[in-house]
């Protein structure tokens, strides 16, 4: 198998459109606002007409704290974050799930996250990495599951990584499709499987398909899809961020990032749309790695 590498790649300026210090705390100020006061956080703004109560969401909870880590802000309340991330643990299964929800490796790679961002002790929640190891088959679910154990310490993992390593393979290295058609995705999705777990890349034929893939609106998109999208953004970026390389326009894709923006402080996942924290935790952090490798340059 053979992958296909942006490692030399234009380094132009990384200084502009950067998020200010201002607009930090406007969008760490926005986070704050979706804290439950039981615990947890949602994932959007509560519709005051509504007259119900905010409700928490794992998911939500896991993006809002990682969020305001990078935002360089304070989070509140862990230990009632903490205790939240464990009412949706089934100890008996190893299994995280959403309130009210059914559980799968999506979420429960999620869950380890967010337990181990706001302080959980491990032990209460190792059961998750046996759930994982038993049900991560898809490269999909290997692939989050991944992150799962990245955060857990992949030297603590409990178990061997080959098979998942294996899935990796049989997925392939994105050149099916275009650069700009999917195929920096893919190579992306499948180098961050690789890297995050310390595994070294496969021996390959250099090839930038990173700087190739990066469209004319600065970001990256999905096969198929006319526009990028923030989500495919984040995942090509991991990768570089993983190879220590800049993307080739990072002033475009700063100003992809800002034109998701909002006036309330919050990012939505599509310019135009109302802010989610998924739209400031993927903005947040491809903001935050071009600002350190525009650190590492200087």
């Amino acid at each position: 198998m053979r992958l296909s590498f942006a490692l030399v790649l234009l380094v132009p300026s990384l200084a502009a459109a950067q998020i200010t210090a201002e607009q930090k705390k406007e969008t760490a100020r926005w986070v704050l606002s979706l804290e439950v006061p039981g615990g947890g956080f949602s994932a959007a703004p509560q519709d005051p007409s509504a007259g119900a109560a905010p409700r928490p969401s794992l998911r939500a909870t896991s993006s809002a704290v990682r969020a305001l880590k990078y935002l360089g802000a304070d989070v509140p309340n862990t230990d009632k974050h903490a205790a939240f991330v464990l009412t949706c643990y089934d100890p008996k299964t190893g299994a995280f799930a959403e309130p009210g929800g059914k559980p799968d490796v999506t979420i429960t790679s999620i869950g380890v996250m967010a337990a181990v961002e706001v302080g959980v002790p491990k032990e209460k929640f190792a059961k998750a990495m046996d759930y994982l190891k038993e049900h991560a088959k898809t490269f999909e679910e290997v692939r989050i599951a991944a992150a799962a154990v990245e955060a857990w310490g992949v030297k603590d993992c409990p178990f061997k990584l080959d098979d998942w390593f294996a899935v990796g393979m049989k997925y392939g290295d994105g050149t099916a499709s275009s650069p700009q058609d999917g195929g920096a995705r893919d190579t992306g999705s499948l180098a961050a499987l690789f890297l995050r777990l310390g595994r070294d890349l496969p021996p390959n034929n250099v090839k930038s398909i990173f700087a190739d893939g990066q469209r004319a609106d600065g970001g990256w998109g999905k096969q198929g899809a006319k526009a990028s999208d923030i989500e495919t953004t984040y995942r090509v970026m991991r990768a570089l961020m993983l190879l220590k390389e800049p993307p080739k326009d990072a002033k475009k894709l700063r100003e992809f990032i800002a034109a998701h923006r909002n006036k309330d402080g919050g990012y939505a996942t599509a310019p135009g749309d109302k802010s989610s924290i998924g739209g400031v935790y993927y903005s947040v952090v491809v903001s935050k790695w071009l600002d350190g490798m525009e650190g590492a340059k200087k």
